[in-house]
């Protein structure tokens, strides 16, 4: 008996070592939202409803989840002084009345700061208490200026005390795989996406599926270079696909993305993609 219970403690053991990353619930990969096995990708509203109003703010997040996308996402920066704060550029110059680099500018200067329709910008915390627990969030890390990773611990304590990563709230992005590495060993229950630079779509291989699969099952690659054998391809890899756009080609490229069967799609408009879905394609 004894002998019969070592042996299986044994098995046990090799099959977890087996596993680069935990299983995470099928709707987060994508998979029928759930236990659908009809064809019903994500909807992530990029950096909210973001064609509707502006973009980061509590207008554009309360709209992605009024036209009932599955996240939304949310590009995150450090503050001089050390705070997460939901913005995309390096700069503010692009989408408030301000100037200067997010990394220059302490929060209190960065709160005086009105983006479109006098909105401010949020910290993830803001965010967070806002929302709760009724919608799912798709944060974007990334390095700083000089490329040091700087805020994924941080991030994993706001999400860990906020209990979004055990009730499968959260999914987290990068194209960084240095950022995404460190968040798999701060906690391995969290989902990474692996975002992809248009060369890494280019020259995608089994083999490097293989090294990403060590720590995320998704990848995400810009829509204008998916076609029917890259899908085929991660799929085959059991991996999912979710694409971005550029600003330009949204509307162009959503139709063919959802003929392909893609996984998930990001959206400026999702109210506008679950239409072409539900007219088109279920």
């Amino acid at each position: 008996m004894k002998i019969i219970n070592l042996i299986t403690l044994i098995i046990a053991l090799v099959l977890l070592g087996g596993c680069s990353f935990n299983e995470v619930d099928a709707s987060t990969l994508g998979y029928g939202k759930g236990s659908s096995k009809k064809y019903e990708p994500l909807m992530i509203a990029h950096r909210g409803a973001s064609e509707i109003e502006p973009e980061h703010t509590l207008l554009s997040y309360e709209r992605a989840i009024k036209d009932k996308a599955d996240y939304i996402e949310i590009d995150l920066r450090q503050t001089k002084d050390g705070h997460l704060v939901a913005i995309h550029d390096k700069t503010v110059d692009r989408t408030t009345d301000g100037k200067g680099e997010v990394e220059d500018l302490t929060l209190d200067q960065i709160k005086k700061l009105r983006t479109g329709k006098g909105q401010k910008i949020l910290t993830i915390e803001e965010i967070i208490k806002k929302f709760g627990q009724t919608t799912k969030y798709y944060i974007e890390t990334r390095t700083n200026n000089k490329g040091k990773l700087i805020m994924e611990k941080k991030l994993i304590d706001i999400l860990s005390k906020n209990k979004l990563i055990p009730n499968n709230k959260v999914v987290l992005e990068s194209f960084s795989d240095k950022s995404l590495k460190k968040l798999h060993k701060l906690n391995s229950d969290v989902p990474l996406v692996q975002l992809l630079k248009d060369e890494d779509v280019k020259n995608m291989s089994n083999s490097k599926l293989n090294e990403i699969k060590k720590y995320s099952n998704v990848v995400g690659p810009n829509a204008k270079l998916v076609d029917k054998d890259f899908v085929e391809k991660v799929h085959k890899n059991n991996m999912k696909v979710h694409v971005f756009f550029d600003a330009d080609n949204e509307k162009a490229f959503t139709s063919k993305m959802l003929q392909l069967k893609v996984d998930g799609l990001f959206t400026n408009n999702p109210a506008f993609t679950e239409k072409i879905l539900k007219e088109d394609y279920k």
